[in-house]
């Protein structure tokens, strides 16, 4: 400011002007600042050569210069936050997590770094968990107070109890020795559907979720008791009164209170609650068994879309990242490209001309995209964007957008795509724990999922690998649910898919 008042005859206020616009880089009005100073400096007695040079360097200093005791307050923090995170990691970001504990945009992408760590984000435990994110064993265990309905009275008075009377053995024992009037029916469900009582009880979340309301009232019973004085013949020696508590009690109050059995959510269920209460999927992702057709389809993950630039199209005119599918386009700000994931939420409105359109937020594995999806499009494919299933779109990205969006032409299931084009199915066998009940269940699995899909087994073990073709009678048709189930005998991303255009690739 005092360059351009001495330099250019600037008066305060405008000098301000000036420095507004710097800080806003706002170029058009640089342009017109430059001009005005390159003026005001002549008239002043100055070279113009030397003024117009000094103002650039002024306007470079801009994009980013700090004063010195700012950039020094910065380095120093950036030192202390630098060192946390390298020697303490799990801390760190524990502590990150619960600066954005309701954030859950930030929270998810904290949590996609913490990858690169080996370090485990475990979903909400009732007796591990706080009201912020914490570590326990080097691990991250997901914070309570990130869970919808769930107060921090309520994490406080489970807190206090299992630092007064020991960690929870069961849901009963949770449900006599808590306050309920202060973690109420709320919340409690809420802790049910997203795993909290997974550790310390045999029932499953939806049998608990059933028997909930009947375990309430008994725990709201034994606590007016002990108001009164009194003591059950059902609460005599039980955990909260010896703090040891056997099995044949618990099953004894189950018995009294006519508890059923129920049949567990299966995967997707579970991951739902978990994506309605926290805003983030902790146990898993739906995606997770069709990772391997989106990495095999998809232009590249999503988490790259953003890094794509007009600089990339100008070179060699294809996208260089990914798995090399889509190009750019011959205009320069777009980038031709297949993105897969599955919709996160869709918002349609109406044209000025009342054709319908939408909004919806596509997400994969890595990061989340918006797409807007224009009338002619989305009257063609509606019905597919109202699903939860996994998708594969054909469309285009404007690389002089930021955050850049996607513009889908063609959506179709991703499930189907895979259908067409797999040739041929891997499935990777750990030796070393195979038994031959996970070959029973494989070969019931295949034969329950026919089709004309050949399966070849690769029997993995420390010296090496052994394959096997299966005949003719086990081909299967490989729909998501069949990889899932592989998933459930030999473990996570066993299977794996060979196209059409790669059988030549197949090991």
């Amino acid at each position: 400011m005092n360059i351009a008042r001495i330099v250019a005859g600037y008066s305060l206020g405008q000098a301000d002007m000036l420095r507004r616009a710097m800080g806003k880089k706002k170029v058009s009005e640089m342009e017109r600042h430059k001009e005005i100073f390159r003026k005001g400096a002549v008239e002043k007695g100055f070279n113009e050569k030397a003024a117009i040079e000094l103002f650039e360097k002024m306007a470079n200093f801009a994009a980013y210069g700090f004063n010195k005791s700012h950039a020094v307050a910065y380095a120093l923090i950036a030192y202390q936050t630098a060192f946390l995170k390298h020697y303490y990691p799990a801390c760190f970001f524990a502590g990150l997590l619960s600066t954005e504990l309701n954030n859950t945009d930030k929270v998810t992408n904290y949590i996609n770094d913490l990858k690169t760590y080996d370090i485990k984000v475990f979903p909400p435990d009732v007796n591990e968990s706080l009201w912020l994110f914490n570590v326990v064993d080097g691990h991250i265990r997901f914070a309570m107070g990130a869970v919808k309905n769930v107060g921090e009275a309520a994490v406080q008075e489970i807190k206090r109890e299992r630092e007064e009377g020991g960690p929870f053995k069961s849901f009963i024992d949770f449900c006599e020795r808590c306050d309920l009037r202060i973690v109420n029916k709320r919340a409690i469900e809420s802790l049910i559907k997203v795993g909290g009582f997974d550790q310390c009880e045999e029932m499953n979340r939806q049998t608990l979720l059933k028997c909930m309301e009947k375990v309430m009232a008994h725990g709201n019973k034994i606590t007016e008791e002990k108001e009164l004085g009194q003591v059950s013949l059902f609460n005599i020696g039980s955990a909260s009164n010896s703090g040891e508590g056997s099995v044949d009690e618990v099953l004894d109050i189950k018995k009294m209170l006519a508890i059923e059995e129920f049949e567990e959510f299966d995967e997707k269920e579970k991951l739902g609650f978990e994506f309605q209460l926290m805003g983030i999927y902790v146990s898993g992702h739906p995606l997770d068994r069709y990772a391997e057709s989106l990495k095999e389809f998809s232009s590249m993950p999503l988490a790259e879309v953003q890094k794509l630039s007009m600089d990339a199209s100008s070179s060699h005119g294809h996208y260089s990242g990914g798995s090399g599918k889509g190009r750019f386009s011959r205009e320069r700000s777009r980038k031709e490209c297949y993105l897969g994931g599955v919709f996160n939420s869709t918002r349609v409105i109406l044209t000025k001309k009342g054709d319908k359109m939408c909004f919806a937020l596509l997400e994969d594995l890595s990061g989340k995209i918006e797409c807007i999806v224009f009338p002619k499009v989305f009257a063609e494919y509606e019905d597919i964007l109202k699903t939860d299933e996994p998708v594969l779109m054909e469309g285009y990205v404007n690389l002089e957008e930021t955050p850049k969006k996607f513009f889908p032409e063609k959506i179709e299931l991703l499930e189907e795509h895979s259908e067409e084009r797999v040739g041929a199915v891997t499935v990777a066998v750990p030796l070393e724990s195979l038994t031959l009940d996970d070959l029973e269940r494989f070969k019931n699995l295949i034969l329950a999922f026919k089709g004309d899909i050949p399966v070849k087994i690769i029997f993995k073990e420390a010296v090496g690998k052994a394959r096997m073709a299966l005949g003719k009678d086990f081909k299967v048709r490989p729909s998501s649910k069949w990889v899932g189930k592989v998933h459930d005998i030999f473990g996570e991303n066993c299977v794996k898919f060979i196209t059409n255009n790669k059988m030549d690739e197949v090991p």
